[in-house]
């Protein structure tokens, strides 16, 4: 079993190699909208175009080959470290019991469980990338398409269209679609398909192991902050209703229910096959529970001795309420640093002297929100006890130059506003 907290910034080296293509892609994207001012010929602008579109998804694989060998290597990493992690607390465990269990890298089963765990974590993110380059393109010239039509209308210059648009685009980042139609953007969608895959590795191991010790019940973790139920959503998409108990594998009784029927997670005893049949419960999407073999003679140390959970429902589902709103207050510093690297490309691109100017001055009011962000986001994990996640609000090309910049430009518009 993974303790509840094992996941906290475990992902983040892998997040930044992904962070550093998005600013690639992003800077990569600005050259060529601005530097398209240039043509006015309708026909030589449509071969540019598919010519930009050809070259850009170019230059974005050659990007790629360089970070995928890294991408291999820190996945399989992070995929070891927490098989590791399950293993020892699962030992602590069955020793409990009179059961020795062999060490995970010397076990034949679970290395081809590991193995296998591994090439389907990688293909999920090789698929990730193929989707951003993808979508890459597509941005480009609908942007392009975009700019021409506002100049055409007589709305704006071509780098005033431009830099509007590019504020949208850097803003909202790059983003996901999966075939329901969902989307999210490329750091989520990456940071989820890593927590899940670290998750489900230690989970197929820990099952071969409940095969090994025979258990016929499993504990679940529990953490206060737990999602809870939303409208809308089955009894198990609520993991606070089923965390911290003791489930029985197959059947059920009064004192034990079913492991699948009130998770959604089903393992197969004879074969230790671990079956997520519904990712919205344990070991789904995003699920930092996990379970271990276990057996009703030991201590359930989730619950009192009265037999109930020690976390409250309330002061769980408030916590997790917090958290959400501190995620949220994540995502808007990021958008705004994106915001801030993509402006600054802009007055370092654009020619027009009056341009420049307005785009100083977007810089400099956005350096000031950005300061203002910051500022609440500490002020608020402070006022409710919650630990600030700095690795969240990160931007790979945010560094010391840009920060300087930017706080520079939030004292200019700061002087300003009180003049």
């Amino acid at each position: 079993m993974l303790p509840p907290d094992y996941f906290t910034n475990k992902e983040d080296r892998l997040l930044e190699l992904y962070r550093q293509l998005e600013d690639f892609i992003l800077k990569d994207i600005t050259h060529r909208l601005l530097s398209a001012g240039e043509m006015t010929a309708t026909s030589d602008r449509l071969i540019w175009k598919l010519k930009q579109m050809g070259e850009s998804q170019a230059a974005i694989e050659q990007k790629l080959r360089k970070l995928t060998g890294m991408t291999r290597k820190e996945l399989r990493a992070l995929l070891q470290d927490a098989v590791l992690t399950s293993w020892e607390d699962d030992t602590a465990t069955l020793k409990q019991l009179g059961i020795e269990l062999s060490n995970p890298l010397e076990n034949a089963a679970v290395i081809r469980v590991m193995d296998a765990e591994y090439k389907k974590s990688l293909g999920e993110l090789t698929n990730l990338t193929r989707t951003t380059m993808k979508q890459a393109g597509n941005d480009l010239i609908n942007m392009l398409d975009e700019a021409d039509l506002r100049v055409a209308a007589g709305v704006q210059s071509y780098s005033a269209a431009v830099c509007d648009i590019l504020d949208r685009y850097a803003g909202r980042g790059i983003e996901v679609s999966y075939p329901t139609g969902a989307k999210r953007t490329l750091e989520a969608a990456v940071r989820m398909c890593v927590v899940t895959s670290m998750n489900q590795t230690a989970a197929q191991v820990t099952n071969q192991y409940i095969v090994e010790a025979q258990s016929e019940y499993v504990l679940v973790s529990a953490h206060l902050g737990a999602r809870v139920q939303g409208k809308g959503q089955p009894e198990l998409a609520g993991h606070d209703n089923w965390q911290g108990k003791v489930y029985k594998i197959r059947g059920t009784s009064p004192e034990y229910h079913n492991l699948l029927e009130r998770t959604g997670y089903d393992v197969d005893p004879n074969t230790g096959q671990g079956t997520v049949v519904n990712p919205l419960g344990l070991h789904g999407y995003n699920c930092r529970h996990s379970h271990k073999p276990w057996d009703i003679r030991l201590r359930n140390p989730y619950v009192d001795e009265n037999g109930n959970l020690k976390i409250d429902s309330e002061e769980n589902r408030k916590r997790y309420e917090l958290q959400q709103k501190q995620r949220a207050m994540e995502r808007s510093i990021r958008a705004t640093k994106r915001k801030l690297i993509e402006k600054q490309e802009q007055i370092n691109l654009v020619s027009e002297t009056d341009v420049k100017e307005i785009l100083q001055m977007d810089y400099d009011k956005l350096s000031f929100k950005w300061t203002q962000q910051n500022g609440s986001y500490n002020d608020f994990c402070k006022a409710n006890d919650l630990q600030p996640q700095y690795d969240r609000i990160k931007v790979a090309d945010f560094n010391r130059e840009q920060t300087k910049k930017a706080n520079a430009g939030a004292k200019r518009y700061k002087k300003e506003k009180e003049n």
